[in-house]
């Protein structure tokens, strides 16, 4: 282990910011949309990490990014740098990169995903929709499989006519000890998905309840509201 010796500045909160088991110091939480960020997103985080002392990035297997040992100042700076982080717990999805870059996928996983992201924060139910894990094929690149809500990429045939789609599961889990495969649902066009998840949040905030209140109350309720996709 490697002692990490700084003098605090003070203290933040915010939703991203994680206090460290070092008295003020604080790890700065990262998640691109999907996953994926571009040569400028990652020189902006070099730019603002290379001059604070003992900084270090750290990847998480969820495609998050945690910038480490920083005091509050230094955490701000890197909050500021990383606008572009995922704003709700559905925009922490995970995502494999998909079929524009892998040779293996069969659908492009991150360009459905962001338009459900998009239609999603239109509709503002991002905090009343789970984590989602989009696959373009069967390789389960993100564990859809354990995801509360998966899909994987393939087709559907629509007045005879292959058309792009994805299978649905729900209820996997990774919890230890609670592990499981989710239950396929059935298959939605690859073009319904951004109007499905989008009522399905709206369905969720209309109940007054969060995500986890509203499954367990009713836990019917999710396929009733999904079934006319499928």
């Amino acid at each position: 282990p490697q002692a990490v010796n700084k003098a605090p500045d003070g203290e933040i909160e915010h939703p991203r910011v994680v206090a460290q088991k070092q008295p003020g110091l604080y790890a700065v939480k990262w998640h691109p949309l999907g996953g994926v960020t571009d040569a400028a997103g990652l020189t902006r985080i070099w730019n603002t990490i290379s001059g604070i002392d003992q900084a270090e990035a750290r990847i998480s297997p969820d495609e998050s990014l945690y910038l480490i040992n920083l005091t509050a100042k230094e955490a701000q700076s890197v909050l500021d740098a990383t606008f572009d982080s995922a704003q709700s717990e559905f925009e922490h999805s995970k995502i494999c990169i998909g079929a524009s870059i892998c040779q293996q996928g069969i659908r492009d996983s991150q360009a459905v995903f962001h338009a459900c992201a998009d239609a999603v924060r239109q509709a503002g139910v991002g905090d009343f929709l789970p984590r989602i894990c989009i696959s373009g094929c069967p390789s389960s690149c993100s564990a859809h499989l354990a995801g509360e809500i998966g899909f994987q990429g393939g087709v559907k045939s629509v007045d005879k006519k292959p058309q792009p789609a994805f299978k649905m599961f729900l209820d996997g889990s990774d919890t230890l000890g609670g592990e499981r495969f989710g239950k396929e649902i059935g298959t939605v066009l690859e073009s319904d998905m951004p109007a499905m998840l989008a009522e399905l949040g709206r369905t969720v905030q209309s109940s007054g309840l969060t995500w986890a209140q509203w499954r367990e109350q009713f836990p019917d309720a999710l396929l009733e509201t999904v079934k006319k996709y499928l």
